[in-house]
């Protein structure tokens, strides 16, 4: 006997959660991101599998509340201002990847035989990466603020927002060979669509969020607050679909809108528990769509698809960041970072179906090698730094890759007279170096990124630029002469492929490294780091101390109290 629609709706979503709790266990069961399990779930309760099938309408549904609430808060975690900094690499770099992944679609959808306007379709779906799964492996990782995450971050702005001239350009595209003026009135129609939108967003970034969220923030009342966020979100989102924008865009552009305000981080704090609950939902609902049989039938388009977003986007990627002169590691890092289509794709994907501009078979392969290359995402992004030193090993590619900057030029005596290094110029490497001018203790600072190096250049610091990961950069250092190294770089494997290379340079140097995460402390220890400093512990002991201290409790016993937690905490291999 069934129950009631509302309970059977129920039903199907709690069974699909429990599915994607299932496969988000396993795939940390096996150290693998979490997103991955989501999307083999996905494919487990999906209608192309045998077993237990989920109501695709029922979890649609929720997943559309789902990409809402994550593209919302993609754009409540841009930073305008510390993107400002890589804007020329975000927009020539984007602008260039786009058009450069537009012709590289318009090659393979003739080679298949789709025609002109089924390879330009083709390649818009391809030249967009998914800002959902990077935001979220960037996070996972800690590497959000590094160089090649807010130069990934800029170029993912530029190619979500690229989506509005896509959804415009496209249906007039398609119809300008049967009737040129049709489809100009259309373009003209669609564009002053756009303009509308874009300005009434402009409007209330400016003027109408602030005051509302100001004038709910006052009435003291965390409920009445979330519920103006929602609203705001799903407003903007449903505005956006009815113009046919589409509801993601609407829900990012309003989460760009509040990161802008006063407001922004405690906006994130609301949203986050919802939006990591929904997400999971629209994660397994992109992995309902995978079609295995479709994928087994139509293979070899399949994969040449797939190849060319790993390989193709990836060089078409790194040529124009290479060009502008950015650091060969981060020029990697990106470029493999983005070597991924998704929610915007689909989105476009769906547009095309729904509007007949594509045959289901380019929606299909769309789709399928939207799906491929999510679960190859983390595992392509985190074997960047592997390939950046297998090619470091290359003698002609990496004198390339580590070329000093036009500002930066290689001082070959930096490092002849320095007591210390510093790997890394950022907050922390900024404390200990400040420390060390202060009390005139000669050093040098190591660094690729050009802001951070050119600070410290005009502090009166010695710097060599590059990456601290090439032997070639840190011999100019003279790490042999030094009687320290300080390593504060932002991500666990480079900070440990720099102590490694450290201790093969001069293996009786002494070397203190800093960690995120608790589970790295075992490996840097492995890599001969003789000191490890982990972060959020240390800011934690002196919360402790600042805390019994206030209590009352006499400074001895607090001192020992504190010694014998950090004892343990850096006896330990696990957080």
């Amino acid at each position: 006997m069934k129950g009631s629609p509302g309970v059977e709706f129920l039903g199907e979503v709690g069974l699909v959660l429990v599915a994607a709790l299932a496969g988000g266990l396993v795939a940390r069961a096996l150290h693998l991101p979490v997103l991955v399990g989501y999307l083999l779930a996905g494919i487990a309760v999906g209608p192309h599998t045998p077993g237990f099938i989920a109501d695709e309408q029922a979890v649609r549904t929720v997943a559309d509340l789902g990409v809402a609430l994550l593209m919302f808060a993609v754009g409540v975690q841009f930073s305008l201002k510390e993107l400002n900094h890589v804007r020329r690499a975000a927009l020539v770099g984007g602008a260039a990847q786009i058009g450069g992944t537009i012709l590289l679609g318009l090659l393979l959808g003739v080679a298949f035989g789709w025609g002109v306007y089924g390879g330009v379709f083709l390649g818009c779906a391809l030249s967009l990466s998914s800002t959902a799964v990077m935001l979220r492996v960037l996070e996972e990782r800690g590497e959000l603020g590094t160089a090649h995450g807010n130069v990934m971050l800029g170029i993912l702005v530029v190619q979500d927002l690229s989506l509005v001239l896509m959804i415009v350009l496209l249906p007039a595209l398609a119809a300008f060979g049967s009737d040129r003026a049709g489809a100009l009135g259309s373009v003209g129609t669609a564009l002053l669509k756009a303009l509308l939108f874009l300005l009434v967003t402009v409007l209330m970034a400016t003027r109408g969020v602030p005051a509302l969220l100001d004038r709910v923030a006052r009435t003291g009342s965390r409920e009445l607050f979330l519920l103006a966020v929602i609203c705001l979100c799903l407003v903007a989102g449903y505005a956006a679909d009815r113009m046919g924008l589409g509801l993601a865009l609407g829900a990012f552009l309003a989460g760009i809108v509040v990161s802008e305000s006063a407001y922004a981080h405690e906006v994130f704090s609301q949203v986050r528990p919802l939006r990591d609950v929904f997400a999971s939902l629209f994660f397994v609902s992109v992995g309902m769509l995978l079609d295995p049989s479709f994928v087994l039938a139509n293979w070899p388009v399949v994969t040449a698809v797939v190849l060319a977003i790993l390989i193709g986007k990836s060089l078409i990627t790194m040529l124009p960041l290479y060009l502008l002169g950015l650091q060969g590691r981060t020029v990697v890092l990106v470029g493999l970072g983005l070597a991924q289509i998704g929610e915007f794709s689909f989105v476009l994907a769906t547009v095309g179906s729904a509007r007949n501009l594509i045959g289901p078979e380019i929606a299909g392969v769309i789709l399928s090698s939207a799906l491929i290359t999510i679960l190859l995402a983390p595992f392509v992004s985190g074997g960047a730094g592997a390939l950046y030193q297998a090619m470091n090993r290359v003698p002609a590619l990496a004198r390339r890759m580590n070329r000093s900057h036009e500002q930066m030029p290689v001082n070959e005596d930096a490092g002849s007279d320095a007591r210390v290094l510093i790997l890394g110029s950022g907050r922390v490497g900024r404390y200990v170096s400040d420390a060390l001018r202060a009390k005139q203790v000669p050093h040098v600072v190591v660094d690729y990124d050009t802001s951070a190096a050119t600070r410290a250049r005009e502090s009166g610091v010695r710097v060599v630029y590059g990456d601290a990961t090439a032997e070639g950069v840190l011999a100019q250092a003279a790490p042999g002469q030094a009687e320290l190294a300080v390593v504060a770089l932002p991500e666990a494997a480079i900070t440990e492929m720099a102590v490694r290379l450290l201790k093969q340079m001069a293996p009786n140097l002494p070397v203190v490294a800093r960690v995120h995460r608790g589970i790295d402390i075992p490996r840097l220890r492995a890599a001969g780091a003789d000191a490890v400093i982990h972060a959020e512990f240390e800011a934690g002991t002196e919360m402790m101390r600042q805390g019994l201290d206030r209590l009352g409790f006499p400074d001895a016993e607090v001192d020992a109290y504190i010694e014998s937690v950090r004892q343990h905490r850096y006896r330990q291999e696990e957080p």
